[in-house]
């Protein structure tokens, strides 16, 4: 079996989150499926910033509905979405 990359989108529960505490616990819970490849901010409007992490999970069926369940999991996340995924070469 391979590797796939999935892009996430993370939007916190308000403008206020500390985003650099909720990446260490994002870290944190992705450890248990996969390793993060890269973490961005993301300005989305009126001060609030989205977190835009690439997730590298192994290429199996469900895919990534752990990782996004144990993120939704997370007290100061808001919503999880997947935004992209693609197959590693």
């Amino acid at each position: 079996m391979g590797e796939v990359a999935a892009q996430i989108k993370i939007m916190p529960n308000g403008p206020d989150a500390d985003l650099k505490d909720l990446r260490t616990r994002i870290e944190s819970q992705v450890a248990h499926y996969g390793r993060i490849h890269s973490c961005e901010v993301q300005p989305i409007a009126f001060g609030l910033k989205a977190l835009l992490i690439t997730v590298i999970v192994e290429d199996k069926e469900g895919g990534t509905e752990a990782v996004e369940a144990s993120l939704s999991a997370i007290d100061e996340v808001e919503s999880v979405q997947v935004v992209a995924v693609t197959r590693m070469l």
